[in-house]
């Protein structure tokens, strides 16, 4: 899934002002392209600086408040922060366009006969950047070239993909979905805050089918993303707690994982309403993923510790999640066939728990 980057993160200037000035649903979300010049950075490492470069230009050459897009994607997938939700734009050429649409611009430019390569990780980036925008912005489903509104070239090779760009489309059309899976509602399901929408329900619904102690109220909140987090990390897929296309998708067409450790060969249950897979004989996951870095610092965390000691680890109990705690608990995983990331998540918690010792001593698993 695309990248996220704040304005902090890529090295913002302040604003010289902002108007809130914006109806995006009655409009949605304008496509375009840097310029007739090819730009796509060619190391990942050097995107940061174009958004830079062109907030620049656009504050000092053009006296703007601001960089005038909404958001800013690269071929790598990382979507910049620009002016951000709920802030009018600056960059679809008319009074009325920068009113309704939200602008996105994607960091590569050209002509017909030499243009960037237009990446699967750019489009995915767009699609993820209009489905934010839907979610949290308030933007409507029309998405439209910047030469939609004046006579110009933008989006120039990106006026071919935006069918693809929006977040309702399969992405493939050579490869839909399955007819018995209801289709990506183009709405990324994220909390906080808390996302209410009629797809929030149909997914909810579906979880709690596959057997997951989950509320459907159609409010996507705290427990909801609970769930989402130890799905995600159960089926492999990026762990953020979002409910985004590929998870939205897998929920349907991942298989049902088997609750083996109970023996009772049904889809897991929600542990006290957490949303994580339940056992007899372990606490309740406490609904956080230990990582490290940064490290995590948590109540859990101590529990964790203190039973991984009680198994003959040399972990340190202080509730932080360090480097020695992501050492134990990626030879853990190792050693119980979990897939080792390093990160305790719903598996790794229940496991230290409830799965057999292993054969070597302690001494040989202390990291």
């Amino acid at each position: 899934m695309a990248t996220f980057v704040t304005r902090a993160q890529w090295g913002a200037r302040d604003p010289k002002a902002r108007s809130t000035d914006i109806d995006p649903a009655r409009g949605g979300v304008a496509v375009h392209h840097t310029g007739a010049t090819r730009f796509a950075a060619s190391s990942h490492s050097g995107c940061a600086g174009q958004v830079r470069g062109i907030q620049n230009h656009h504050m000092d050459t053009n006296r703007w408040d601001d960089i005038a897009y909404t958001y800013l994607v690269c071929v790598h997938g990382s979507i910049y922060e620009g002016r951000g939700v709920g802030i009018r734009t600056a960059a679809n050429g008319t009074n009325d366009s920068n009113d309704r649409y939200y602008a996105v611009c994607g960091l590569v430019g050209g002509t017909s006969s030499s243009y960037d390569a237009v990446t699967d990780a750019l489009i995915d980036g767009f699609r993820t950047a209009i489905a934010r925008l839907r979610s949290v912005g308030g933007a409507a489903a029309d998405i439209r070239g910047h030469q939609a509104f004046l006579p110009t070239e933008c989006p120039g090779r990106l006026g071919n993909h935006m069918s693809a760009m929006d977040p309702g489309s399969s992405g493939d059309p050579g490869d839909p979905p399955s007819p018995d899976i209801p289709p990506f509602p183009g709405v990324l399901l994220h909390y906080p805050p808390v996302t209410v929408h009629s797809s929030a329900r149909t997914w909810q619904q579906r979880m709690k089918d596959r057997g997951w102690s989950i509320t459907v109220d159609g409010a996507y909140g705290e427990q909801s993303r609970r769930v989402c987090l130890a799905f995600q990390q159960e089926k492999g897929l990026t762990v953020d707690g979002v409910v985004g296309e590929k998870t939205w998708y897998a929920a349907w067409s991942a298989p049902v994982t088997t609750a083996a450790a109970t023996g009772s060969g049904a889809a897991l249950s929600g542990a006290a309403g957490s949303g994580a897979p339940a056992t007899a004989a372990a606490p309740d996951w406490p609904g956080v993923l230990f990582t490290w870095p940064p490290r995590t610092v948590h109540p859990g965390v101590r529990v964790w510790q203190r039973r991984m000691r009680e198994r003959g680890w040399d972990v340190p109990v202080g509730g932080a999640y360090d480097r020695r705690s992501r050492e134990a608990c990626v030879a853990f995983q190792e050693a119980q066939g979990l897939n080792p990331d390093g990160v305790v998540g719903p598996a790794t918690w229940h496991a230290a728990w409830t799965s057999p010792e292993s054969p070597e001593s302690p001494a040989d698993r202390t990291p």
